[in-house]
């Protein structure tokens, strides 16, 4: 292995350390996200590492074709320190003004789809349905004037006939409505108290 693929190797393990330092810093940021799930924890810390452990490995195979050596590991430990001394803080504050920044972006995208999409749709179907009904209680006037017009008829002629018949006749007619309608009202209190009786 020429001098050269060893310093360009160092320098490819010095920035996997420094961008492994980034990487935990951002997994730990997140991970209070499924703080309460144990099992969600512990497949993503598994997944976690071995995301990371095929990233270095495919760095360490750009930069040597995968040979393993001391100093390859001194390397990312050395980028590791320097990102914990230098890089940090830094990186921490410019994580959290992305999230801030992501949360707010996606707020206010979230208000303009209500506003554009979601209200608009809400009105219209309020709009419409209030058209049917609109519609409907239109329709149900016009059949029941019809109605009255085709039955009004109907009602003169049986009141002529009503008044044709005999008053005999006529009082027959009330008595038989009227033990029909007696009958009528024994048979529902009859009803109503079986079903009482059966809810019990």
């Amino acid at each position: 292995m020429s001098l050269d693929t060893q310093f360009y190797t160092m320098l490819l393990m010095f920035g996997s350390g420094v961008y492994l330092g980034s990487a935990i810093d951002t997994y730990r940021r997140f991970e209070r996200l499924w703080k309460g799930h144990v099992w969600l924890r512990y497949v993503s810390e598994i997944l976690f590492w071995v995301i990371q452990s095929v990233i270095i490995f495919y760095m360490l195979f750009l930069g040597n074709e995968g040979e393993l050596r001391f100093y390859i590991f001194l390397s990312i430990l050395c980028g590791y320190a320097a990102y914990q001394a230098l890089f940090k803080t830094v990186y921490r504050l410019w994580l959290e003004r992305v999230i801030t920044m992501t949360v707010a972006l996606y707020r206010f995208l979230k208000r303009l789809v209500f506003v554009l999409i979601v209200q608009p749709i809400r009105f219209l179907l309020m709009l419409v349905t209030k058209l049917l009904i609109i519609f409907w209680s239109v329709i149900l006037w016009i059949l029941m004037t019809l109605l009255k017009v085709v039955l009004y008829p109907i009602r003169l002629l049986g009141k002529l006939l009503w008044w044709l018949l005999p008053k005999k006749f006529q009082e027959f007619l009330r008595q038989v409505a009227g033990f029909y309608s007696k009958m009528k009202n024994r048979l529902d209190k009859i009803w109503e108290k079986y079903v009482s009786k059966r809810g019990e």
